[in-house]
């Protein structure tokens, strides 16, 4: 309970909006600081390598070289000393050949081979005639001086290049001197470490200061509140019960006496609105139910006939869709399938079709003439259903025995064929007027024979293909559908080439509403 209570609220929201200033606040602190502190180093380190490089030479050449080695680290240990911020220090010739390393030759010098840098960014550095910097970026500046005495930035060709930044970490430092020798010091920032944790730990202080700050002003300006909080909740529990004449006191006119006249206000129209919401539901199961019943009638499995590969899909615009396809095997042992598309969508249009769809079954039961069939299942729908709903359709016939394929079209789109041979699509004569519109149609349509070779491929498809709109209300249109028949149709499987062209359109729409059904029917001779 605690959990969900107003004081937990406020407790919550301010300490965690102080938290997050202080987070804010140190990360900015301590961003600054740390490039202050970087660029302090670099300096530092710049000055020292300019003032004790000389000085290592000349130990170099009246230690080092005598082969009086204890002196000569002594020395570079008292050198040592004056900057915590320098790890290392090398002692190299203008060849390359390294004389000292402070590494590994802490309390004893080197007696193995002799010891040549290898790398020739750095043999470049050491032959140099400025001092070099090498970056934590892996870049290398170079540092002249003008004819004021001033800094200039430079590559080794002496070009100028942009300088050292404070958001630069200097990785090591290469003097040379003479033209004989060149001092390498190793640069380390582990102080700048260790002073920006201690800043650190002084932030988090202040901020569990905050947060205990943040702790009893949030409890205190609930607790001013929680009274009128607690009588809404009571009211609540009241409302909740079905209690919709309960009441909660209307005192004030800050937010939360608003509050409380809207609460009220809100009990008064409750009971309407949950009526409304009983109402809505029961229409929600309705529709789900006509869903459940349309999708029934879709073919659950793939037809198999000798010589072909047929698969259909179908995307509803809504629950229950306009658009329906089916593969009918008729008495006479022919095969039929079809493709409609009753005007609109929903529950009215979905009733159509689901009609539709048993007179088919019912029509090709007597008769094997496509036109008789169509004939038979227009009377009834004219005289079945109202004015304005009426259904285009496809309906195609094959005969498995001699392979033969035919279709009559009641004002449906037309059908696109796929020639494999010469790898085209074209556009089938349509033709006719759709079902339901007139009391006799016989005149207006025909029957038309399809030949087809292997991997030919006919597509049937629904008007909301073409007309598929994308974000920007552009249409996808019949070139653009075409296309995709012409790419997809050299796919193996009639499914695979159902799927492909489906994929195609939803992918032109993106997130675009579909405005209405979307179907199409692959038969491909194989």
């Amino acid at each position: 309970m605690f959990f969900h209570s107003i004081k937990l609220k406020f407790i919550s929201v301010i300490s965690i909006l102080i938290i997050l200033l202080f987070v804010l606040g140190g990360f900015l602190l301590l961003k600054e600081k740390s490039l202050e502190l970087s660029y302090d180093i670099y300096k530092d380190a710049k000055s020292f390598s300019e003032l004790t490089a000389s000085d290592i030479t000349d130990l170099t050449e009246d230690y080092l070289i005598q082969d009086s080695f204890l002196i000569f680290n002594r020395e570079v240990k008292q050198i040592f000393n004056k900057n915590d911020d320098i790890d290392s220090i090398y002692v190299m010739t203008y060849s390359g050949k390294v004389l000292y390393d402070s590494v590994s030759e802490w309390n004893a010098q080197y007696s193995g081979t002799e010891r040549v840098v290898t790398d020739q960014s750095v043999v470049e550095r050491i032959q140099a005639r400025n001092p070099s910097y090498l970056l934590d970026s892996d870049s290398t500046v170079y540092i002249n001086e003008d004819a004021d005495g001033g800094e200039v930035f430079v590559d080794v060709n002496e070009r100028p290049v942009e300088g050292i930044f404070e958001s630069d970490r200097v990785v090591n430092i290469v003097a040379p001197v003479n033209g004989e020798y060149a001092i390498v010091y190793g640069v380390t920032y582990e102080n700048l470490q260790s002073r920006i944790n201690t800043t650190r730990e002084r932030i988090f202080i202040l901020m569990a200061i905050g947060v205990v700050m943040a702790f009893v002003l949030s409890y205190v300006l609930s607790s001013s509140i929680i009274k009128p909080v607690k009588a809404l909740e009571m009211g609540a529990l009241k409302i909740a019960t079905g209690d919709f004449q309960y009441r909660v006191p209307e005192k004030g006119k800050d937010e939360l006496g608003i509050l409380s006249k809207a609460f009220n206000k809100m009990g008064k129209d409750l009971e309407i609105s949950t009526k409304a919401l009983v109402y809505k539901e029961r229409m929600a199961k309705e529709l789900e139910l006509a869903s459940k019943i349309q999708k029934e009638i879709l073919p659950k499995e793939q037809p198999e006939i000798e010589g072909f590969d047929i698969m259909g899909g179908l995307i509803a615009a809504d629950e229950v869709g306009g658009d329906c396809y089916d593969f009918i095997h008729g008495s006479n042992g022919d095969f039929y399938l079809y493709i409609g598309d009753v005007t609109g969508h929903g529950v009215p249009a979905g009733l159509v079709s689901s009609v539709a769809n048993a007179l088919l079954y019912s029509a090709s039961s007597f008769t094997g003439d496509l036109k008789e069939i169509l004939i038979n299942v227009n009377g009834i729908l004219q005289k079945k259903t109202t004015a304005s709903m009426f259904m285009t359709m496809v309906l195609v016939k094959i005969d498995p025995v001699t392979g033969k394929v035919w279709y009559v079209s009641a004002g449906h789109n037309q059908i696109l064929k796929y020639d494999a041979s010469e790898k085209k699509v074209d556009e089938l004569s349509s033709g006719g007027m759709a079902l339901g519109m007139v009391a006799d149609f016989k005149k207006t349509i025909q029957i038309n024979e399809v030949e087809m070779n292997s991997g030919d491929v006919l597509v049937l498809y629904s008007d909301g293909i073409p007309e598929a709109r994308d974000e920007n209300d552009q249409q996808y249109g019949m070139p653009l559908f075409k296309r995709a028949v012409s790419e997809y149709c050299d796919l193996v499987t009639a499914h695979g080439i159902k799927n492909a062209l489906l994929a195609d359109v939803k992918e032109f729409m993106g997130k675009a509403v579909q405005g209405d059904d979307m179907t199409v029917l692959v038969i491909k001779k194989t």
